[in-house]
């Protein structure tokens, strides 16, 4: 835990913090009760985050601020008087706040404050600007907070570093940039990240109501009109991180309780083996990443792909375990297993309209055939959801290459041959040879989970 220093020469208040941070929090602490105690302790160990008095007994004009400063520390202050010239201050300081010595609640709101600031060291910030100008304030001010903070000059370069970035919660975008401007911007990345797991704010000098309500409508989650003060600029972060962290929590548990759930009952009435609703979850991911899809995109349809067999739960045992090929009839009550999948999943997810439709698609859709002769709707083509073009290449490929209940695994050449044969008759053509160009990768998972086939081998998803 990070080390924090706390400089008020107030006997009462120093127990209250003392009481707080034992009890609320992990913090590593000192109290220093004047300039030349606090002036020691900077000088012998490396502070984090620092609480200042203005006016202390030995240094009543604010010299404690430089002080910590000059040793890269800029801390919260807690201050009896508050006027203009105050203010005015704050906003060119290294300061992270200020508040006032004027009921306990506040001694409350800078213990949160620091217990906020620790947790700003795993939130990372995309900031896209042509302005270095600009783009250094903002990164300044933000490291004030702890913040990792990435940049990028334009936009095309913005959605480059989101991609390479998934961890990124909050990004502060320019309007006027070359290459690519911020409503393009805005509307490429929205395609990608939804509003619950990443915010934008949009950075604009524009005052009319025109500008600002095209990229609320493009996806932006708020607006800054330049210029702007600190206090506004530190509020309108915090709210929007806050409310990407609430999503999170909620729909992150809620989801994976859900998900995790129907898969343990999938594996529970299936015959094969428990590792095949893993394996698939993993080769999907990686078919995702190699199709292009950004990092988030990618772990979501290797989670939900794990659900596509979910049907096979309405499927009677004498049809599913059933040790040889089915009859006529057989096979045409095994193919109800995609609606009956579509229909179990459709109540599943409405938290998440996006998590929702994808799972579904999955489940309906991963027997479906590139030239239309599949089922449940003889879908052609691209009219088939690529996430379930993607299960159902890794879903044939896990098959063959496994011990089923009716059929012995296949040889790695014989399968390969066999998909590659299907290609533009099964399978989407382009999936295929990324398919086949990364097989290594695939051929992983199965050592992952503990297969005999294989050794592991070097493999590199980009």
């Amino acid at each position: 835990m990070s080390k924090l220093l706390i400089i008020e020469d107030s006997k009462m208040l120093c127990k209250i913090f003392t009481e707080l941070l034992t009890k609320y929090t992990d913090f590593d602490f000192d109290i220093a009760e004047t300039y030349a105690q606090a002036k020691s302790f900077v000088s012998k160990e490396r502070y984090q985050f620092a609480v200042a008095d203005m006016n202390l007994p030995d240094a009543k004009s604010g010299e404690v601020i430089p002080l910590l400063n000059k040793h890269n520390i800029a801390p919260i202050v807690f201050t009896g008087i508050f006027d203009e010239d105050f203010r005015e201050g704050f906003e060119t300081s290294h300061i992270v706040d200020y508040v006032l010595k004027e009921r306990y609640e506040n001694i409350l709101y800078v213990v949160e404050k620091l217990k906020q600031l620790e947790l700003n060291k795993t939130k990372t910030i995309l900031i896209v600007d042509d302005s270095t100008l600009y783009t250094n304030f903002l990164k300044q001010n933000l490291l004030l907070h702890h913040f990792k903070v990435i940049t990028a000059s334009n936009g095309k370069e913005g959605l480059e570093k989101l991609e390479a970035h998934p961890e990124v919660e909050l990004v502060i975008t320019d309007y006027h940039m070359p290459i690519m401007d911020g409503l393009e911007f805005v509307r490429k990345a929205r395609k990608k990240r939804n509003k619950k797991s990443l915010s934008i704010i949009t950075l604009t000098s524009d005052t009319n109501s025109y500008t600002t309500s095209r990229f609320l409508k493009e996806g932006a989650n708020d607006y800054i009109t330049k210029p702007f003060s600190r206090d506004e600029f530190y509020s309108r972060i915090y709210q929007n991180i806050e409310s990407v962290a609430m999503f999170e929590d909620m729909q992150s548990n809620f989801d994976d309780d859900i998900i995790n759930l129907l898969s343990d009952i999938t594996e529970f009435r299936s015959a094969e083996t428990g590792s095949h609703v893993k394996r698939m979850g993993e080769y999907s991911y990686i078919l995702s990443k190699l199709s292009g899809m950004f990092e988030e995109e990618a772990r979501l349809i290797g989670k939900l792909a794990i659900l596509h067999d979910i049907g096979k739960v309405t499927i009677p045992d004498t049809i599913l375990c059933k040790p040889g090929k089915l009859d006529a009839d057989e096979f045409e009550a095994m193919k109800e297993h995609a609606n009956a999948g579509a229909a179990l999943l459709d109540k599943a997810f409405l938290s998440d309209e996006n998590v929702g439709k994808i799972a579904k698609e999955i489940a309906l859709h991963h027997h479906e055939r590139w030239d239309g002769t599949g089922y449940p709707h003889g879908l052609k083509g691209e009219e088939i959801p690529i996430h379930a073009r993607i299960v159902a290449i890794v879903d044939v490929f896990d098959a063959l290459i496994n011990k089923r209940v009716y059929k012995d695994p296949w040889e790695l050449d014989e399968i390969l041959q066999f998909i590659e044969s299907k290609s533009g008759v099964y399978f989407d053509p382009r999936l295929i040879k990324l398919f086949l160009k990364n097989i290594d990768c695939f051929v992983n998972v199965l050592h992952k989970f503990g297969s005999d086939y294989t050794e592991a081998k070097y493999c590199k998803i980009v």
